[in-house]
């Protein structure tokens, strides 16, 4: 998901987080919204790389 976009538990927000264990918690963007968002998405997996069902969205074509 987005930078923006992210839904993270109230239980980690009443945590100090560094941006890298923010992102972690993040975890893979969803596959539908990297196909209706694809320059989010590779920003997105630029700064959080990960081998997940978005990245073969984005490389589909």
């Amino acid at each position: 998901m987005a930078f923006d976009a992210e839904v993270i538990s109230a239980a980690a927000l009443n945590v100090d987080l560094t941006a890298a264990e923010a992102i972690d918690i993040a975890g893979a963007p969803c596959p539908v919204w990297a196909a209706a968002n694809p320059d989010r998405a590779l920003a997105w997996l630029f700064v959080a790389p990960n081998d997940c069902l978005a990245v073969d969205v984005l490389t589909a074509n």
